[in-house]
C-alpha cells in the first residue's frame, strides 16, 4: 500500500517557516486521516526526517505557532 499526504499550500509558500519544519509537516500529513488527524510518534518522525526528536519537538513547535497544526497530546490536527 502507497502512502500519500496532503500539503497544504499555504504551509509551502510560507517564507518564514523553516525547511525542516516544511519537511516535518509533509512526513506527518502522510499518516493523517480524512479529518487530517493523526498520531505518529515523535521518534518515528525523526526517525523518517534523519532529525533528533529535539528537532522534531521544535519544528512542531514552529508549525503550531504559525498555527498549521495543533498538538493535544499525542494527537496531530493539521490544519
Amino acid at each position: 500500500m502507497k502512502r500519500f499526504g496532503i500539503v497544504n499550500h499555504d504551509v509551502v509558500t510560507d517564507p518564514e517557516l523553516s525547511l525542516q519544519a516544511k519537511g516535518i509537516y509533509a512526513v506527518v500529513s502522510t499518516y493523517c486521516n480524512s479529518n487530517r488527524t493523526c498520531y505518529p510518534s515523535i521518534a518515528t518522525i525523526a526517525d523518517l526526517c534523519d532529525v533528533s526528536t529535539r528537532t522534531v519537538d521544535r519544528k512542531l513547535k514552529e508549525l503550531k505557532n504559525k498555527g498549521y497544526l495543533q498538538r493535544n497530546g499525542k494527537i496531530i490536527k493539521l490544519s
